[in-house]
């Protein structure tokens, strides 16, 4: 086993020990986020990512480790889709942002791997040449490789709960989402069954410019299932082909009512 991951185990067995274990959750791997209408292709990320970092997610997972909300000395690992949506905002001095190109997914400088403020995209990258830190979606510093970074980061989460009295007066409680890694995808309950190579093809766009939200549907070639536009007020995944969405209400107002609907838009008949 890599020392990486064995010392993670090693974090773990100390935090349910102290009795902190309701402070560390893992976000399953094929979480579903919504991608923005600016880069509706996604990005390309793979050249990024080391052998280290490859194995530990394997072996290990996305941790969500948090003991308040918004806790800044926790963090969040970001499974692919919500790295791939977050990785397009990061820039540094010397390139700027990435550049895009049309009909392609954006080839990325940075991912963004873990977070402790997903709205702000405070957290840290990975780079070519190893973990950057990143201060409102720009990289500003490189502190070493994933292994040094995650050792690093180790001992300072030991150092912080081996204090006296910590966790006593956690407001997070079991909730196990301290940085809204969960509550902006588009995930309705958890845990759930995986999605199908089928269902992870298909991938909702949204556009925040406006009330309400415009989404669309795009899959993997880039053919737009459903183009942008705001006939939906919320979306969930598609599984097995079906999708559920919330239709504005007859009023205008949000809490209209959920529908089912096919890759192509269309209603199904709802489940008896």
């Amino acid at each position: 086993m890599m020392v990486i991951v064995s010392r993670w185990r090693e974090f773990e067995q100390t935090l349910h020990a102290k009795g902190l274990g309701w402070a560390l959750g893992y976000a399953p791997a094929d979480l579903r986020w919504p991608r923005v209408a600016t880069h509706p292709l996604g990005a390309r990320l793979d050249h990024l990512l080391p052998a280290d970092y490859r194995a530990f997610v394997k072996e290990v997972g996305y941790p969500v480790l948090g003991f308040s909300y918004y806790d800044r000395q926790g963090t969040t690992f970001l499974p692919p889709a919500a790295m791939s949506v977050l990785s397009v905002e990061i820039h540094d001095e010397e390139h700027g942002f990435p550049e895009s190109v049309e009909g392609e997914p954006i080839l990325c400088r940075h991912a963004f791997f873990a977070g402790y403020d997903l709205s702000d995209i405070n957290g840290y990258a990975l780079a070519e040449d190893g973990v950057w830190v990143v201060e409102d979606s720009a990289a500003i510093e490189y502190v070493g490789s994933f292994t040094e970074w995650l050792l690093g980061a180790l001992i300072d989460a030991e150092h912080r709960i081996a204090e006296p009295g910590f966790g006593a007066d956690a407001d997070l409680g079991k909730s196990a989402d301290p940085h809204r890694l969960l509550d902006y995808s588009l995930e309705a309950v958890l845990p759930r069954p995986p999605y199908s190579a089928a269902d992870l093809e298909l991938n909702w766009v949204e556009d925040q410019s406006d009330h309400p939200y415009s989404y669309g549907l795009i899959d993997a070639s880039g053919r737009w299932r459903i183009p942008m536009g705001r006939r939906y007020v919320e979306v969930r995944p598609f599984r097995d082909g079906v999708a559920e969405v919330r239709l504005p209400a007859e009023d205008g107002s949000y809490g209209g009512p959920w529908v089912r609907i096919d890759t192509g838009g269309r209603p199904v008949d709802q489940p008896s």
